[in-house]
């Protein structure tokens, strides 16, 4: 039985991680090589600017953050001056440290100070446009507008006002929209792995929104036959402007492709219907081969296989990463999952989620929470005794504090990830490093990892021996 646990509406103050629309744009920024950013505002926002700008980084490119210098006189008089200041120095091809040449596009983003302060951002990307030639695009994304999956709406429907034309022409393929929204702190190795599993089955990938694209292919947008939301929630300012110009959603509640289970129905929903079935199902039963090699008379695995069967769990994240690892976790590896903490921006994002659990629950029982506080999470994680979490970096404190072993797999780059590996946690392929990743939280689950403490020699003459 799935028992669900609602959100709370009278709790207005919510102990969570709860990054800001400009952390968004940010995100889907950092995908365009040819780009800079333009962070307006206080000097913390320009810290995490760079460091989830970073996420875009393993086999990837590096798109330069460039702060206005934005300070506390600014917020009182106002800071259009510097920004027209730093537009101006980016168009003559500096810093060069940063910038070796003009660039085919500047976003500016921009924190919740100059925001509140009113400065005209539109006003000032207009004038310095003009004068520059450069393509401005000023995003209005405080922290106040909403989330992630906000901030890429805003970014995603400014280029659809400014950039992209209506579809005029043959239409094939798909755009796959927001990659870093699955909610996989390995998202950058999983969907350049993706992408290469559906052009195998024909599934023509128009576009990565985004990820290793140049500016002047975001002008191809219209070419594709539907975009593929990569995130659960809803973005309803970005599906009616792009159903406009003549591309509209597919909007298919799957699972993300994580696990074998999950990645053959994900897999062959969309060859279904974008690209080729049978193909498909040559490259799923060519890749199981190639695992299967690796994998047989391999005692290590036999053995971790029987012993990781029947642990109980717990997971919490993003929405679609949640209950993609939590379906894994079940129809894989026959771990029970007792918690499943489910985040989401939107309702529709936690509907979604539950629907693709709701299945489970004719073998499993186990507690669904819908948007949970940190405390209500570690609350039902308790009671439930379960023998490990997967999560992120963010709730690592929480649960190492209350004695679970804890495993990083979801979540942006800021402080957590360390994907220095190029190999996916998605697919079939990938399933070999889930397996790797869970076998060693298991393990951990089950040392006293302080019992030396216990055991060390202590002299007499310390008092602690008499």
């Amino acid at each position: 039985m799935m028992t669900v646990v609602p959100i709370d509406p009278e709790t207005t103050m919510r102990d969570k991680f709860q990054p800001g629309a400009f952390v968004g744009t940010v995100l889907f920024a950092g995908g365009v090589l040819d780009s800079v950013v333009v962070y307006h505002g206080i000097s913390g926002c320009n810290a995490m600017a760079q460091h989830l700008r970073g996420d875009q980084i393993p086999n990837g490119g590096y798109v330069p953050v460039i702060p206005t210098g934005f300070l506390e006189t600014e917020t009182i008089m106002g800071g259009a001056s510097k920004l027209e200041r730093t537009l101006r120095t980016i168009a003559t091809g500096k810093p060069k440290r940063l910038v070796s040449k003009p660039p085919s596009c500047v976003w500016i983003c921009l924190s919740d100070a100059p925001a509140v302060g009113g400065d005209d951002i539109d006003g000032v990307a207009k004038r310095m446009s003009a004068e520059t030639g450069l393509t401005i695009l000023p995003v209005d994304n405080p922290g106040y507008k909403g989330g992630v999956a906000r901030g890429t709406e805003l970014a995603l429907t400014k280029l659809l006002d400014e950039v992209v034309k209506p579809a005029d022409g043959p239409q094939a393929g798909i755009n796959l929209v927001a990659p870093f929204l699955m909610g996989s702190a390995n998202w950058p190795f999983d969907i350049d792995y993706l992408v290469e599993l559906l052009e195998a089955a024909d599934v023509k990938v128009n576009l990565v929104l985004s990820r290793n694209l140049a500016f002047s292919d975001l002008k191809r947008f219209s070419s594709a036959e539907a975009n593929y939301l990569l995130t659960y929630d809803e973005m309803p300012d970005f599906v009616r402007k792009s159903d406009a110009i003549g591309v509209p959603t597919w909007d298919e509640p799957l699972p993300l492709p994580y696990g074998v289970g999950n990645t053959e129905e994900w897999y062959l929903a969309l060859a279904k219907r974008f690209g080729n079935v049978e193909k498909a199902k040559a490259r799923l039963v060519s890749e199981m081969a190639d695992v299967q090699r690796l994998l047989a008379r391999n005692y290590n695995f036999s053995w971790m296989a029987s012993f990781v069967s029947d642990k109980y769990a717990a997971v919490c994240g993003p929405a679609p990463f949640a209950a993609a690892l939590t379906r894994y976790l079940f129809h894989d590896l026959n771990i029970r999952v007792k918690v499943v903490g489910l985040w989401s921006e939107t309702p529709q994002g936690i509907e979604k989620a539950k629907a693709l659990l709701e299945p489970l629950s004719d073998s499993l029982d186990f507690t669904v929470l819908e948007d949970p506080t940190y405390y209500q999470l570690g609350e039902a994680v308790k009671k439930a005794n379960v023998d490990f979490v997967i999560g992120s970096m963010q709730d690592k404190p929480l649960f190492k504090g209350l004695g679970f072993a804890h495993l990083n797999l979801a979540g942006f780059y800021y402080f957590n990830n360390y994907n220095f590996v190029p190999w996916p946690l998605a697919g079939v392929k990938g399933s070999l490093r889930l397996f790797s990743e869970v076998c060693r939280v298991v393990e951990d689950a089950f040392y006293e990892t302080e019992a030396w403490k216990k055991l060390a020699f202590t002299h007499a003459g310390d008092g602690l021996g008499d």
